[in-house]
């Protein structure tokens, strides 16, 4: 199994490893952007990918490189984690159906709400919840 990921922050990078280290013993953890990605990826049956939601889709840099690999999907099992900020729209549903079409086998998805980091628009601005104990 190798978790890939898509990450401009490392928060979609730090979900696939925490999801990775509690499903099993971690392996290898790889960017999409990675020079050696390809090859990694084509070595693993299993795969965890994470991605954030941007604008209620897939970041085109990583539809661009689910499409330009098309081939690399075939007969995979894949797990999707969505981070999303306000809402995802259909989050893990969109990547799957683009995996789908290239022949790789969904076994699942998640999605994550963030938490608000960088933002300077108010209604991505929720307020902070201090619980006592």
């Amino acid at each position: 199994m190798i978790g890939v990921y898509f990450s401009g922050t490392g928060n979609t990078k730090h979900c696939v490893e925490k999801f990775m280290r509690a499903y099993g013993p971690a392996e290898d953890i790889i960017s999409t952007e990675a020079e050696n990605a390809i090859r990694e990826i084509s070595k693993h049956p299993e795969i965890i990918i994470g991605y954030p939601v941007q604008f209620s889709n897939i970041p085109k840099i990583l539809q661009n490189f689910v499409a330009d690999n098309s081939y690399l999907w075939r007969g995979k099992k894949v797990f999707i984690i969505a981070t999303m900020g306000l809402f995802s729209g259909d989050g893990a549903g969109i990547l799957a159906r683009l995996l789908g079409k290239h022949g790789a086998i969904i076994i699942g998805g998640l999605h994550l709400k963030m938490p608000d980091s960088i933002g300077d628009e108010k209604a991505l601005k929720r307020t902070l919840v201090v619980h006592k104990i």
